[in-house]
């Protein structure tokens, strides 16, 4: 508890958001870090949020994503169906190490983003994150509180 305190205090001074604001009650939300950077996700654990991800957004704060969470390591396959936002998204191991990121074009379909080696979680940010704030691959993602996939 005094952990997670302490980060979302951390997170609010590196991000200049308030980290009580309410998000949408129907998913839930983590702190993260990766690299030397605090990020605020939205976790998308199930089937359903899985599919609609970032669907019909038209926005993306600064420092904000969502973090897909799956049952196991597979090669896993995304695209930008009725996604208004470009996105960057990065691929992660078990271990959430990142693996290969992509940049994303919005609202189409006739390209797939697909990982080259099996991946458990992979996360959406707005377009160039990763590379605006300097993370390689082989940087873990460290997450204020463990999640797991559920079905």
């Amino acid at each position: 508890m005094i952990f997670r305190m302490i980060f979302w205090l951390l997170f609010a001074s590196l991000t200049n958001c308030d980290p009580t604001e309410s998000y949408p009650a129907q998913i839930e939300t983590i702190f993260a870090s990766l690299g030397e950077k605090a990020i605020r996700l939205e976790v998308a654990n199930n089937p359903t949020d899985r599919a609609v991800g970032l669907m019909h957004r038209t926005e993306l704060s600064e420092d904000q994503g969502m973090l897909f969470v799956f049952p196991k390591a597979e090669p896993l396959s995304f695209w930008m169906k009725n996604t208004m936002i470009p996105l960057s998204l990065g691929y992660f191991d078990s271990d959430l190490m990142l693996m290969e990121t992509h940049d994303m074009k919005p609202n189409q379909t006739t390209e797939v983003y697909n990982s080259q080696k099996p991946a458990k979680y992979a996360l959406e940010v707005n377009l160039g994150w990763f590379k605006k704030n300097k993370i390689a691959k082989g940087t873990y993602l460290i997450l204020d509180r463990k999640v797991s996939a559920r079905d």
